[in-house]
């Protein structure tokens, strides 16, 4: 067979072939945690059929290399229901104990391999309709909601003012500016606070994470190079985001995908943390509240931010930080991620539902991220749930927290 046949799946073929059936990725045991669940899709699905974990995937992506199976719709419907975590990926990396370490499972990297899977459908039609419409929506309007470009800054007050020039770029993500802007609001009511200036653009497109997730590879350069161009153009050296799904993709895809990529991506969390550590932040209202913490995937599995927020929490006056039993880079996924809450909404709602459970399970007031998406999806998890044992617990921004304590 022609290797050119796929060629996506050709660049981590080594990946593909190294995996070594263990089935770890399905459920591992860990000396110190016991039996240890680690797909989140397995879990919350009736069937738990090895294609829906991630041993399963590589294999099917080994028969595609190999000529044995053909990609169709129903291959998408496997491949789709994934929100792309990483915990396969954490799971394989860890080793049983600390004086052993594969030297295959150090080079697993499992959503590279499921986002090269996506870029093969992609090529060949085969993705899901939700997921058309999206991309459609992305390459007309710049967002994946389906809104005039033009309403992206509607959440700005008529008299706020901001520079022309400044050494930072908000970069606002659509989530935020069409479905949330309240974190916006309180985004730069903060950064205003403490005499931080910034750049914002109406021209500001989506930052490509939906086509990036989803394997539209091309779509998701034609914006990052937009939204690039635009941030040069500003003179800004420094890009601040709230949105761990933007963090994520203007960090880490935007320079693999983009070789002159030179501007230094921070998150709201890290800028914080960095102003509190100087004396700049000082909070002086206590808040008398016992809260947890739940990591975004894209934020710390794929990003490595864990310990800024949790520094943030622990600085603020009266709040009691009790962690969940899965914590940092074995947090368990929201549900939202990878296109998964747009095409299977049932699925997405399925595994909040688990993390919700697990943070009331604390005894905790609140459950806390920083993350627009698991934001969404947890509150959708309990509106839609109609349980009133579910809304025993409170579901906030970090930036609530924070303003709330000033």
């Amino acid at each position: 067979m022609n290797k050119s046949e796929y060629p996506y799946l050709e660049k981590v073929r080594y990946m593909i072939e190294d995996c070594y059936r263990c089935g770890d990725c399905r459920t591992a045991i860990r000396p110190a945690v016991g039996r240890y669940k680690v797909c989140p899709v397995k879990e919350a699905l009736p069937n738990k059929w090895e294609p829906f974990f991630a041993r399963g995937k590589i294999m099917i992506a080994n028969g595609l290399l190999k000529g044995d199976l053909k990609p169709d719709i129903s291959l998408s419907r496997i491949i789709y229901q994934c929100t792309t975590c990483g915990s396969c990926k954490t799971i394989c990396n860890q080793s049983y104990t600390k004086s052993f370490i594969h030297p295959l499972s150090s080079i697993m990297d499992h959503p590279k391999i499921w986002e090269a899977l996506r870029c093969e459908l992609v090529e060949r039609d085969l993705i899901l309709d939700k997921h058309r419409e999206i991309l459609q929506s992305c390459n007309i309007n710049h967002n994946p909601y389906f809104e005039p470009h033009e309403n992206r800054t509607n959440w700005i007050e008529s008299n706020f003012n901001y520079p022309k020039e400044s050494e930072y770029f908000l970069f606002m993500g659509c989530t935020e500016s069409y479905r949330m802007p309240y974190i916006l609001k309180n985004m730069t009511t903060l950064l205003e606070k403490f005499n931080i200036k910034f750049i914002i653009s109406k021209d500001e497109w989506c930052c490509g994470s939906i086509a990036f997730r989803i394997g539209d590879i091309k779509l998701a350069k034609s914006l990052a190079k937009h939204n690039y161009d635009l941030i040069k153009s500003t003179k800004a050296t420094k890009i601040i985001t709230h949105c761990a799904g933007c963090y994520r993709t203007l960090k880490i895809d935007y320079p693999e995908l983009l070789p002159d990529f030179d501007l230094e991506v921070i998150h709201i969390t890290e800028l914080i943390d960095n102003l509190i550590k100087e004396g700049k932040i000082i909070f002086n209202k206590d808040i008398d509240k016992s809260i947890t913490y739940h990591d975004p995937c894209h934020l710390g599995r794929h990003s490595g931010i864990y310990d800024q927020p949790r520094f943030i929490l622990n600085s603020i006056p009266g709040l009691k930080l009790i962690e969940m039993k899965r914590i940092k880079e074995n947090s368990w996924c929201c549900g939202a991620g990878g296109g998964v809450k747009s095409a299977f909404p049932d699925l997405a709602k399925s595994i909040s539902l688990d993390r919700i459970i697990e943070a009331m399970d604390t005894n905790a007031e609140a459950l806390i991220t920083c993350c627009p998406f698991c934001l969404k999806n947890f509150k959708d998890g309990v509106t839609d749930t109609k349980s009133e044992s579910l809304d025993k617990i409170e579901i906030l921004d970090i930036l609530d927290i924070i303003l709330d304590a000033l």
